[in-house]
């Protein structure tokens, strides 16, 4: 059943002050009075504020503030609507076609009584401004919920593998093991191995630029060192090992809403606004670890998730943190079997780690 609304009744345009026209005026964020959105008209927690109109104006405007994965239902407005993307990232559909990404800085025009919707991604909050020509006569009608397709699931399966891990996979959980552990030894002999089964310098040396997150700078550093002594003594035997291709720039991107997408994409879950309450550590988690490394495009997000479990694994007494990865691996597409061909490896490494990590596999990947 259709049920109209003015569009006045949720971004109260009429009764929005005016601007004066013969100065300047200020209205400062911390001072607007927000708006509960209307709950069965949006999936979760939003919220709005009017703001003032230019003296004459027949237009309507208010910023409307969406939670992560909260969105609109169905609506139509009979003038149309001007959305402007002010923060985050959202999604925007069309009826009958495809649904659009929307972040900071994008302009959507929805014309007069064209059904749509919109709101924010899973992992995101989003803030928009939005503009209702003709306000005093600009219906919204609102119509059924959306039914949305997993969006993320097709974002996973983009950065999902589904084949068996190669052995130059298997040789970076074997890297990240013995860095971990301060075994320089049978470090530099994984490393000769991993070098003639393919891997490029760029890729082991990724190896320990993501490890350093999880074992610290210590261990990381002590593992790039042999590394760059082993290149040297191979270049004296005039051994050209192959370079590979370099982690692409990514200067100018916002690590932190692109972390905290990768995060919540990885681990299935919408993350806390602030992890543990602690603003610190939710910074270099999201910004740094899930934002920056992760867009390091010379190893992908299985192949940094296998130096995370290698690591972890060698550490020990990381249980939790170990679940996590492995849960993360599994959803990246690797099945028990494969799992298991790294708990493998680590029990032959050390019995007591080889048990609590087939522990922790056994309870959390079937």
């Amino acid at each position: 059943m259709k049920r109209l609304f003015l569009t006045t009744a949720l971004i109260g345009a009429v009764a929005s002050p005016v601007f004066a026209d013969d100065a300047q005026t200020y209205h400062h964020y911390e001072n607007y009075q927000w708006n509960t959105a209307p709950a069965e008209h949006f999936s979760g927690q939003a919220r709005f504020t009017r703001l003032p109109s230019p003296e004459n104006s027949q237009d309507g405007y208010a910023i409307v503030e969406f939670q992560p994965n909260t969105i609109t239902d169905w609506h139509t407005h009979s003038q149309g609507q001007y959305l402007i993307v002010t923060e985050g990232e959202g999604y925007t559909q069309e009826w009958g076609k495809p649904v659009q990404h929307i972040k900071k800085g994008d302009v959507v025009w929805c014309p007069p009584n064209v059904k749509h919707w919109h709101g924010a991604t899973p992992f995101s909050r989003m803030s928009h401004i939005a503009i209702a020509p003709n306000a005093k006569e600009n219906k919204a009608t609102w119509l059924e919920k959306v039914e949305r397709e997993p969006l993320e699931v097709q974002d996973l399966q983009k950065i999902s593998q589904n084949t068996p891990l190669a052995e130059g996979q298997l040789a970076m959980v074997k890297i990240a093991y013995f860095t971990a552990q301060g075994k320089l030894e049978p470090l530099k002999k994984e490393l000769i191995e991993a070098l003639e089964q393919g891997l490029t310098v760029s890729e082991i040396s990724e190896v320990f630029t993501h490890q350093y997150a999880y074992a610290g700078f210590p261990r990381a550093l002590n593992g790039l060192l042999t590394f760059q002594n082993l290149l040297k003594e191979r270049a004296e035997k005039g051994i050209k090992d192959e370079q590979g291709k370099p982690a692409t720039p990514t200067n100018g991107q916002d690590h932190y809403t692109n972390g905290t997408k990768m995060l919540g994409l990885l681990s299935g879950n919408t993350p806390a606004e602030t992890l543990w309450g602690a603003d610190g550590v939710d910074y270099a988690l999201k910004a740094h670890l899930f934002g920056y490394l992760f867009s390091r495009d010379n190893l992908s997000p299985l192949n940094r998730e296998l130096v995370s479990v290698g690591t972890l694994m060698a550490l020990g007494g990381q249980e939790a943190q170990m679940r996590s990865h492995i849960n993360i691996s599994h959803r990246l597409g690797l099945p028990k079997s494969e799992l298991q061909r790294i708990v493998d490896f680590v029990a032959t490494q050390n019995s007591e780690l080889g048990k609590s990590a087939q522990q922790v596999l056994d309870a959390n990947v079937k």
